[in-house]
Protein backbone atom coordinates (compact mmCIF):
# COMPACT_ATOMS: atom_id res chain seq x y z
CA UNK A 1 0.00 0.00 0.00
CA UNK A 2 1.07 3.71 -0.89
CA UNK A 3 1.49 5.66 2.40
CA UNK A 4 2.05 9.57 2.06
CA UNK A 5 5.12 11.04 3.80
CA UNK A 6 4.40 13.76 6.35
CA UNK A 7 7.35 16.25 6.26
CA UNK A 8 8.01 19.97 8.51
CA UNK A 9 8.48 21.69 5.92
CA UNK A 10 7.25 22.89 2.56
CA UNK A 11 9.02 21.41 -0.52
CA UNK A 12 11.76 23.54 -2.24
CA UNK A 13 12.65 23.38 -5.88
CA UNK A 14 15.98 24.40 -6.48
CA UNK A 15 17.57 23.82 -9.95
CA UNK A 16 20.62 24.03 -11.52
CA UNK A 17 22.04 27.65 -13.01
CA UNK A 18 22.17 27.51 -16.80
CA UNK A 19 25.48 27.72 -18.80
CA UNK A 20 25.97 31.30 -18.74
CA UNK A 21 27.17 34.36 -17.18
CA UNK A 22 25.14 36.32 -14.60
CA UNK A 23 26.07 40.23 -13.45
CA UNK A 24 27.17 39.28 -9.78
CA UNK A 25 28.20 35.58 -9.89
CA UNK A 26 31.97 35.35 -8.51
CA UNK A 27 33.81 33.91 -11.33
CA UNK A 28 36.66 33.22 -8.90
CA UNK A 29 37.44 33.33 -4.87
CA UNK A 30 38.52 37.12 -3.47
CA UNK A 31 41.53 38.19 -5.19
CA UNK A 32 41.99 35.47 -7.48
CA UNK A 33 41.30 34.62 -11.07
CA UNK A 34 39.77 30.97 -11.66
CA UNK A 35 42.03 30.82 -15.06
CA UNK A 36 45.88 30.72 -14.93
CA UNK A 37 47.02 33.97 -16.45
CA UNK A 38 47.29 34.08 -20.65
CA UNK A 39 51.48 34.95 -21.01
CA UNK A 40 52.41 35.88 -24.07
CA UNK A 41 54.44 38.75 -26.46
CA UNK A 42 51.77 41.33 -25.95
CA UNK A 43 53.87 44.03 -25.36
CA UNK A 44 53.21 47.55 -27.07
CA UNK A 45 56.62 46.77 -29.35
CA UNK A 46 54.87 43.89 -30.78
CA UNK A 47 51.55 45.62 -31.31
CA UNK A 48 53.73 48.42 -33.23
CA UNK A 49 55.11 45.97 -35.14
CA UNK A 50 52.37 44.11 -36.32
CA UNK A 51 53.70 40.86 -33.97
CA UNK A 52 50.06 38.77 -33.65
CA UNK A 53 51.59 36.74 -31.11
CA UNK A 54 49.31 38.48 -28.44
CA UNK A 55 46.24 38.21 -29.85
CA UNK A 56 45.35 34.85 -29.40
CA UNK A 57 46.53 34.39 -25.57
CA UNK A 58 44.64 37.55 -24.75
CA UNK A 59 41.33 36.75 -26.52
CA UNK A 60 41.55 33.78 -24.96
CA UNK A 61 41.72 34.64 -21.18
CA UNK A 62 38.92 37.33 -21.82
CA UNK A 63 36.80 34.64 -23.56
CA UNK A 64 37.52 32.23 -20.54
CA UNK A 65 36.85 35.47 -17.92
CA UNK A 66 33.62 36.49 -19.48
CA UNK A 67 31.71 33.48 -20.61
CA UNK A 68 32.73 30.52 -17.95
CA UNK A 69 29.25 29.62 -15.72
CA UNK A 70 30.20 29.84 -11.94
CA UNK A 71 27.69 27.36 -9.96
CA UNK A 72 27.70 25.26 -6.71
CA UNK A 73 27.51 21.65 -6.61
CA UNK A 74 27.27 18.41 -3.80
CA UNK A 75 29.42 15.62 -3.86
CA UNK A 76 27.46 12.14 -4.20
CA UNK A 77 25.95 12.10 -1.18
CA UNK A 78 25.27 12.32 2.64
CA UNK A 79 27.30 10.31 6.00
CA UNK A 80 26.51 10.50 9.01
CA UNK A 81 28.82 9.88 12.43
CA UNK A 82 28.43 6.58 14.26
CA UNK A 83 26.10 7.53 16.92
CA UNK A 84 23.85 9.65 13.93
CA UNK A 85 24.14 13.29 15.47
CA UNK A 86 26.77 14.36 12.58
CA UNK A 87 26.68 14.52 8.92
CA UNK A 88 29.60 15.27 6.49
CA UNK A 89 29.04 16.05 2.45
CA UNK A 90 31.00 17.42 -0.30
CA UNK A 91 30.57 20.39 -1.82
CA UNK A 92 32.56 22.69 -4.50
CA UNK A 93 32.52 25.88 -6.72
CA UNK A 94 32.77 24.86 -10.09
CA UNK A 95 33.82 26.77 -13.59
CA UNK A 96 32.36 25.69 -16.77
CA UNK A 97 33.39 26.56 -20.43
CA UNK A 98 30.11 27.36 -22.78
CA UNK A 99 31.10 24.60 -25.27
CA UNK A 100 28.02 22.95 -26.12
CA UNK A 101 27.13 20.23 -26.12
CA UNK A 102 28.95 19.38 -22.65
CA UNK A 103 29.92 22.68 -21.26
CA UNK A 104 33.33 21.20 -19.78
CA UNK A 105 34.26 22.18 -15.96
CA UNK A 106 37.18 23.37 -16.34
CA UNK A 107 38.38 24.56 -12.55
CA UNK A 108 36.72 23.22 -9.14
CA UNK A 109 36.85 24.64 -5.62
CA UNK A 110 36.15 21.70 -3.41
CA UNK A 111 35.69 21.59 0.52
CA UNK A 112 34.48 19.23 2.86
CA UNK A 113 31.28 20.49 4.98
CA UNK A 114 30.14 18.81 8.67
CA UNK A 115 27.10 19.83 10.70
CA UNK A 116 24.74 18.62 13.32
CA UNK A 117 21.36 17.64 12.46
CA UNK A 118 19.67 19.35 14.51
CA UNK A 119 21.61 22.59 13.50
CA UNK A 120 22.08 21.90 9.72
CA UNK A 121 22.60 26.23 9.14
CA UNK A 122 25.61 25.76 11.64
CA UNK A 123 28.07 24.14 9.85
CA UNK A 124 31.57 23.64 9.50
CA UNK A 125 34.07 23.16 7.05
CA UNK A 126 37.77 23.02 5.29
CA UNK A 127 38.78 23.41 1.88
CA UNK A 128 40.03 20.40 -0.11
CA UNK A 129 41.81 21.93 -2.82
CA UNK A 130 41.66 23.51 -6.48
CA UNK A 131 41.42 20.66 -9.22
CA UNK A 132 41.43 21.54 -13.09
CA UNK A 133 40.15 19.67 -15.41
CA UNK A 134 42.58 16.48 -15.45
CA UNK A 135 41.29 15.61 -12.26
CA UNK A 136 37.79 14.53 -13.53
CA UNK A 137 36.06 17.88 -14.49
CA UNK A 138 32.50 18.03 -12.94
CA UNK A 139 33.51 14.48 -11.18
CA UNK A 140 36.26 15.28 -9.19
CA UNK A 141 33.73 15.76 -5.81
CA UNK A 142 33.01 11.96 -6.37
CA UNK A 143 36.96 11.31 -5.54
CA UNK A 144 36.92 12.58 -2.01
CA UNK A 145 35.49 10.11 1.03
CA UNK A 146 35.24 11.10 4.33
CA UNK A 147 34.34 9.22 8.05
CA UNK A 148 33.81 10.31 11.31
CA UNK A 149 35.93 8.68 13.98
CA UNK A 150 33.77 6.64 16.38
CA UNK A 151 33.87 9.61 19.22
CA UNK A 152 33.01 12.46 16.26
CA UNK A 153 36.34 14.13 16.73
CA UNK A 154 38.25 13.75 13.96
CA UNK A 155 37.41 13.27 10.12
CA UNK A 156 39.50 10.84 7.90
CA UNK A 157 39.03 12.57 4.20
CA UNK A 158 40.67 11.32 0.87
CA UNK A 159 40.94 12.89 -1.56
CA UNK A 160 42.61 12.60 -4.95
CA UNK A 161 45.53 14.74 -3.81
CA UNK A 162 46.00 13.86 0.34
CA UNK A 163 44.62 11.29 2.92
CA UNK A 164 44.29 14.27 6.04
CA UNK A 165 43.14 13.80 9.42
CA UNK A 166 40.96 17.07 10.12
CA UNK A 167 40.08 18.23 13.97
CA UNK A 168 36.20 18.75 13.59
CA UNK A 169 36.54 21.35 16.71
CA UNK A 170 39.32 23.74 15.49
CA UNK A 171 38.73 22.60 11.79
CA UNK A 172 42.89 22.03 11.61
CA UNK A 173 43.87 19.45 9.48
CA UNK A 174 47.13 17.26 8.68
CA UNK A 175 48.13 14.97 6.23
CA UNK A 176 48.63 11.04 7.29
CA UNK A 177 50.54 9.76 3.92
CA UNK A 178 53.83 10.50 2.34
CA UNK A 179 54.25 12.16 -1.41
CA UNK A 180 52.74 10.24 -4.02
CA UNK A 181 50.73 7.96 -2.21
CA UNK A 182 46.58 7.22 -2.96
CA UNK A 183 44.70 5.68 -0.62
CA UNK A 184 41.83 3.40 -1.80
CA UNK A 185 40.30 2.43 1.67
CA UNK A 186 40.28 3.17 5.10
CA UNK A 187 38.87 2.52 8.53
CA UNK A 188 38.84 3.48 11.96
CA UNK A 189 39.92 1.02 14.45
CA UNK A 190 38.95 2.89 17.86
CA UNK A 191 39.27 6.44 18.40
CA UNK A 192 42.82 7.08 17.76
CA UNK A 193 43.84 4.89 15.47
CA UNK A 194 43.19 3.58 11.75
CA UNK A 195 43.90 1.45 8.70
CA UNK A 196 43.94 1.84 5.60
CA UNK A 197 45.20 0.68 2.08
CA UNK A 198 47.57 2.20 -0.07
CA UNK A 199 49.67 2.66 -3.27
CA UNK A 200 52.28 3.99 -5.30
CA UNK A 201 53.52 3.69 -8.57
CA UNK A 202 56.95 3.04 -9.61
CA UNK A 203 58.14 5.67 -12.05
CA UNK A 204 60.42 2.49 -14.05
CA UNK A 205 59.10 1.63 -17.75
CA UNK A 206 57.02 -1.25 -16.17
CA UNK A 207 54.90 1.02 -14.27
CA UNK A 208 53.84 -1.11 -11.65
CA UNK A 209 52.72 -0.11 -8.42
CA UNK A 210 52.82 -1.46 -4.61
CA UNK A 211 49.50 -1.99 -2.37
CA UNK A 212 50.38 -1.76 1.32
CA UNK A 213 48.19 -1.75 4.36
CA UNK A 214 49.35 0.34 7.14
CA UNK A 215 48.39 0.74 10.91
CA UNK A 216 48.48 4.93 12.09
CA UNK A 217 47.66 6.70 15.44
CA UNK A 218 46.59 10.20 14.92
CA UNK A 219 48.91 11.10 16.62
CA UNK A 220 51.69 9.51 14.14
CA UNK A 221 53.21 10.80 11.02
CA UNK A 222 53.50 8.75 7.88
CA UNK A 223 56.94 7.14 8.84
CA UNK A 224 55.82 5.88 12.38
CA UNK A 225 52.69 3.98 10.71
CA UNK A 226 53.12 0.20 10.87
CA UNK A 227 53.32 -2.15 7.70
CA UNK A 228 50.40 -4.84 8.10
CA UNK A 229 51.26 -6.33 4.92
CA UNK A 230 52.34 -5.70 1.42
CA UNK A 231 51.92 -6.90 -2.49
CA UNK A 232 52.92 -5.78 -5.82
CA UNK A 233 49.71 -4.72 -7.63
CA UNK A 234 48.88 -3.84 -11.08
CA UNK A 235 47.65 -0.22 -11.85
CA UNK A 236 47.17 2.78 -8.96
CA UNK A 237 44.71 5.07 -9.40
CA UNK A 238 47.07 8.43 -8.76
CA UNK A 239 43.78 10.58 -9.21
CA UNK A 240 41.68 9.13 -6.64
CA UNK A 241 39.07 6.40 -7.36
CA UNK A 242 35.22 7.50 -7.68
CA UNK A 243 32.16 6.66 -5.67
CA UNK A 244 30.99 3.51 -7.77
CA UNK A 245 34.94 2.33 -7.47
CA UNK A 246 35.62 3.53 -3.81
CA UNK A 247 36.62 1.61 -1.72
CA UNK A 248 39.11 -0.92 -4.01
CA UNK A 249 39.77 -3.11 -0.55
CA UNK A 250 36.90 -4.27 1.23
CA UNK A 251 37.57 -4.48 5.12
CA UNK A 252 35.07 -5.74 7.67
CA UNK A 253 33.38 -3.41 10.45
CA UNK A 254 35.24 -4.18 12.62
CA UNK A 255 38.37 -4.05 11.03
CA UNK A 256 40.14 -7.20 11.79
CA UNK A 257 40.06 -8.43 8.58
CA UNK A 258 40.19 -7.27 4.80
CA UNK A 259 39.29 -8.59 1.43
CA UNK A 260 41.09 -7.76 -1.67
CA UNK A 261 42.50 -8.97 -5.13
CA UNK A 262 45.59 -9.12 -5.94
CA UNK A 263 47.71 -7.66 -9.55
CA UNK A 264 45.42 -4.82 -9.99
CA UNK A 265 41.99 -7.28 -10.36
CA UNK A 266 43.18 -10.22 -11.98
CA UNK A 267 44.48 -12.09 -9.66
CA UNK A 268 42.95 -14.00 -6.26
CA UNK A 269 40.95 -12.59 -3.88
CA UNK A 270 42.78 -12.99 -0.46
CA UNK A 271 41.59 -12.40 2.67
CA UNK A 272 44.18 -10.52 5.40
CA UNK A 273 44.01 -10.96 9.14
CA UNK A 274 44.61 -7.03 10.36
CA UNK A 275 46.17 -8.25 13.45
CA UNK A 276 48.78 -10.96 12.24
CA UNK A 277 49.41 -9.92 9.07
CA UNK A 278 48.71 -13.14 7.64
CA UNK A 279 46.63 -14.04 4.40
CA UNK A 280 44.75 -16.40 2.94
CA UNK A 281 43.95 -17.24 -0.80
CA UNK A 282 39.80 -17.23 -0.53
CA UNK A 283 38.90 -17.53 -4.08
CA UNK A 284 41.18 -18.37 -7.21
CA UNK A 285 41.58 -16.09 -10.17
CA UNK A 286 39.13 -18.00 -12.62
CA UNK A 287 35.92 -15.75 -11.58
CA UNK A 288 35.87 -11.86 -11.00
CA UNK A 289 34.63 -12.16 -7.36
CA UNK A 290 33.37 -7.69 -6.90
CA UNK A 291 30.37 -8.24 -5.39
CA UNK A 292 31.62 -7.90 -1.41
CA UNK A 293 29.48 -7.92 1.50
CA UNK A 294 29.80 -7.80 4.93
CA UNK A 295 27.40 -8.27 7.86
CA UNK A 296 27.73 -5.23 10.53
CA UNK A 297 29.19 -7.67 13.02
CA UNK A 298 31.65 -8.61 11.02
CA UNK A 299 30.72 -12.89 11.48
CA UNK A 300 30.27 -13.27 7.40
CA UNK A 301 30.43 -11.86 3.95
CA UNK A 302 29.07 -12.41 0.89
CA UNK A 303 30.82 -13.37 -2.29
CA UNK A 304 29.81 -13.00 -5.97
CA UNK A 305 31.71 -13.82 -8.83
CA UNK A 306 31.28 -13.55 -12.77
CA UNK A 307 32.52 -15.35 -15.52
CA UNK A 308 31.34 -14.79 -19.24
CA UNK A 309 29.91 -17.79 -20.56
CA UNK A 310 29.47 -19.46 -17.00
CA UNK A 311 27.61 -19.10 -14.05
CA UNK A 312 27.99 -17.21 -11.19
CA UNK A 313 30.33 -17.96 -8.03
CA UNK A 314 28.31 -17.28 -5.60
CA UNK A 315 29.14 -18.14 -1.47
CA UNK A 316 29.10 -16.95 2.13
CA UNK A 317 32.14 -17.33 4.22
CA UNK A 318 33.01 -16.96 7.79
CA UNK A 319 36.31 -14.74 8.14
CA UNK A 320 37.82 -16.29 11.52
CA UNK A 321 36.88 -20.02 11.03
CA UNK A 322 36.57 -19.62 7.04
CA UNK A 323 33.84 -21.79 6.86
CA UNK A 324 32.38 -21.70 3.65
CA UNK A 325 28.53 -22.39 2.08
CA UNK A 326 28.14 -22.03 -1.86
CA UNK A 327 24.67 -20.82 -2.97
CA UNK A 328 25.46 -20.56 -6.36
CA UNK A 329 22.53 -22.67 -7.92
CA UNK A 330 19.94 -20.53 -6.21
CA UNK A 331 21.34 -17.61 -7.05
CA UNK A 332 21.95 -19.13 -10.79
CA UNK A 333 18.18 -19.98 -10.60
CA UNK A 334 16.94 -16.31 -9.59
CA UNK A 335 19.39 -14.32 -11.73
CA UNK A 336 20.46 -16.16 -14.64
CA UNK A 337 22.40 -18.94 -15.79
CA UNK A 338 24.98 -17.01 -17.81
CA UNK A 339 27.23 -14.68 -15.21
CA UNK A 340 28.86 -12.48 -18.43
CA UNK A 341 25.27 -11.05 -19.16
CA UNK A 342 25.69 -8.64 -16.51
CA UNK A 343 28.10 -7.99 -13.56
CA UNK A 344 25.68 -7.49 -10.53
CA UNK A 345 26.13 -4.10 -8.30
CA UNK A 346 26.14 -5.59 -4.30
CA UNK A 347 25.87 -3.35 -1.50
CA UNK A 348 29.34 -3.18 0.55
CA UNK A 349 27.36 -4.03 3.88
CA UNK A 350 24.46 -5.92 4.85
CA UNK A 351 21.11 -3.82 5.99
CA UNK A 352 21.08 -3.13 9.09
CA UNK A 353 20.56 -6.14 11.19
CA UNK A 354 21.66 -8.17 8.95
CA UNK A 355 18.87 -9.54 7.50
CA UNK A 356 19.53 -9.00 3.55
CA UNK A 357 22.18 -8.02 1.23
CA UNK A 358 21.29 -6.03 -1.63
CA UNK A 359 21.78 -7.30 -4.95
CA UNK A 360 21.35 -4.65 -8.04
CA UNK A 361 21.29 -5.72 -11.87
CA UNK A 362 20.15 -7.82 -14.67
CA UNK A 363 16.72 -7.98 -15.54
CA UNK A 364 15.33 -8.33 -12.02
CA UNK A 365 16.48 -4.60 -11.07
CA UNK A 366 16.53 -4.54 -6.99
CA UNK A 367 16.55 -7.07 -4.84
CA UNK A 368 17.08 -8.28 -1.10
CA UNK A 369 18.54 -11.82 -0.74
CA UNK A 370 19.38 -14.33 2.11
CA UNK A 371 21.35 -16.88 1.72
CA UNK A 372 20.52 -19.21 4.30
CA UNK A 373 17.73 -19.72 4.03
CA UNK A 374 17.97 -18.99 0.66
CA UNK A 375 15.12 -16.23 0.26
CA UNK A 376 14.53 -13.29 -2.39
CA UNK A 377 12.77 -10.27 -2.47
CA UNK A 378 12.38 -8.40 -5.79
CA UNK A 379 11.63 -5.12 -4.31
CA UNK A 380 12.01 -2.98 -7.37
CA UNK A 381 9.37 -4.98 -9.08
CA UNK A 382 7.01 -4.92 -6.31
CA UNK A 383 6.89 -1.27 -6.23
CA UNK A 384 6.79 -1.06 -10.32
CA UNK A 385 3.81 -3.61 -10.14
CA UNK A 386 2.04 -1.31 -7.48
CA UNK A 387 2.53 1.94 -9.59
CA UNK A 388 1.45 0.50 -12.33
CA UNK A 389 -2.25 -0.32 -11.07
CA UNK A 390 -2.39 3.72 -11.25
CA UNK A 391 -1.43 3.55 -14.86
CA UNK A 392 1.69 2.27 -17.30
CA UNK A 393 5.16 3.69 -16.23
CA UNK A 394 6.88 2.33 -19.41
CA UNK A 395 5.73 2.76 -22.62
CA UNK A 396 5.47 1.09 -25.75
CA UNK A 397 9.04 2.54 -27.07
CA UNK A 398 10.54 2.17 -23.75
CA UNK A 399 9.74 -1.44 -23.24
CA UNK A 400 13.28 -2.51 -23.12
CA UNK A 401 13.73 -0.13 -19.86
CA UNK A 402 15.10 -2.20 -17.06
CA UNK A 403 13.65 -2.47 -13.72
CA UNK A 404 15.16 0.49 -11.09
CA UNK A 405 18.02 -0.72 -8.61
CA UNK A 406 17.59 -0.32 -5.02
CA UNK A 407 20.12 1.78 -2.40
CA UNK A 408 21.13 0.89 0.83
CA UNK A 409 19.72 2.93 3.70
CA UNK A 410 20.94 3.38 7.48
CA UNK A 411 17.25 3.49 8.81
CA UNK A 412 16.71 -0.36 9.98
CA UNK A 413 13.28 -1.60 8.28
CA UNK A 414 14.08 0.24 4.60
CA UNK A 415 15.32 0.71 1.57
CA UNK A 416 15.17 3.34 -1.28
CA UNK A 417 14.13 2.66 -4.73
CA UNK A 418 14.62 5.90 -7.44
CA UNK A 419 11.47 5.13 -10.35
CA UNK A 420 11.54 7.40 -13.72
CA UNK A 421 8.08 8.67 -14.00
CA UNK A 422 7.06 10.22 -17.14
CA UNK A 423 5.67 13.53 -16.62
CA UNK A 424 4.50 15.92 -19.42
CA UNK A 425 6.75 14.46 -22.03
CA UNK A 426 9.90 14.04 -19.36
CA UNK A 427 10.84 11.39 -16.96
CA UNK A 428 10.82 12.90 -13.76
CA UNK A 429 12.83 11.15 -10.64
CA UNK A 430 10.67 9.81 -7.95
CA UNK A 431 12.11 7.92 -4.75
CA UNK A 432 10.05 6.25 -2.64
CA UNK A 433 10.95 4.24 0.81
CA UNK A 434 10.13 0.28 0.72
CA UNK A 435 10.05 -1.88 3.52
CA UNK A 436 12.11 -5.40 3.71
CA UNK A 437 8.74 -7.30 3.12
CA UNK A 438 7.86 -5.35 -0.49
CA UNK A 439 4.35 -4.70 0.58
CA UNK A 440 4.90 -1.05 2.22
CA UNK A 441 5.48 2.14 -0.29
CA UNK A 442 6.35 5.33 1.22
CA UNK A 443 6.82 8.40 -1.67
CA UNK A 444 9.41 10.57 -0.68
CA UNK A 445 9.03 14.67 -1.71
CA UNK A 446 10.83 16.19 -4.88
CA UNK A 447 14.24 16.09 -4.19
CA UNK A 448 16.23 19.83 -3.25
CA UNK A 449 17.82 19.65 -5.92
CA UNK A 450 17.98 17.81 -9.43
CA UNK A 451 21.42 16.46 -9.02
CA UNK A 452 21.05 15.30 -4.96
CA UNK A 453 18.73 12.32 -3.37
CA UNK A 454 17.18 11.85 -0.11
CA UNK A 455 19.00 9.50 2.49
CA UNK A 456 17.10 8.67 5.70
CA UNK A 457 19.01 8.76 8.65
CA UNK A 458 19.60 5.84 11.06
CA UNK A 459 17.14 6.94 13.24
CA UNK A 460 14.59 6.52 10.40
CA UNK A 461 12.71 10.42 11.71
CA UNK A 462 14.72 12.72 9.19
CA UNK A 463 15.53 13.10 5.36
CA UNK A 464 18.34 15.08 4.66
CA UNK A 465 19.46 15.79 0.71
CA UNK A 466 22.05 18.76 -1.01
CA UNK A 467 20.34 22.24 -1.98
CA UNK A 468 22.02 23.90 -4.70
CA UNK A 469 23.00 26.83 -2.86
CA UNK A 470 25.48 24.39 -0.40
CA UNK A 471 22.94 24.03 2.57
CA UNK A 472 21.92 20.75 3.81
CA UNK A 473 18.11 20.09 4.00
CA UNK A 474 16.58 18.14 7.11
CA UNK A 475 13.00 17.32 7.09
CA UNK A 476 10.84 15.49 9.58
CA UNK A 477 9.51 12.25 8.30
CA UNK A 478 6.85 9.88 9.65
CA UNK A 479 6.98 6.23 8.76
CA UNK A 480 5.09 3.54 9.41
CA UNK A 481 5.54 1.12 12.37
CA UNK A 482 7.31 -2.17 10.66
CA UNK A 483 6.81 -4.39 13.68
CA UNK A 484 6.02 -7.07 11.66
CA UNK A 485 9.28 -7.77 10.17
Amino acid sequence: MLRSLATSTANQKEGRRPCRSREGDSLAPRGRHPFPRMRGPRHASNIRAGNPGWILPTLLGLVMAVSSCSYMTGGPGVSFSPDGALAVYVWARQWDLPLPPECPTVRSRVWMRWCRLDRPEDYREVEIGVFGRDWGGWYVTNRIHAGFSPDNRYLAVVSPRDFRLVDCATKTWRTLTGPGEAVTSFIWLDIGQLAYASCQSDTGRQQRSNTSFWRQGIDQSFDERRLIFAEDSGSCPEKGLGATSWPRERWSPDGAYVLFKTQGFRGDLKLLDVATGATRVIAPRDYNIEGISWKSDSSEVVCVGSKRGSPARAFVINPRTLEKQDFSAEFNTFFGSDSGDYSPNIAPIWTPGDQYFIVNGGRKGGCLVNPRPWKVIPVARLLIHELDREGPLVSAEQATVRLPWISWQPARGWVKVGVQIPDKGYLRRKEYLVDYSGRVFVPLDESPAPTSEWTITPGGKQAVGLANSGRLIVRGISLPSLDAQ
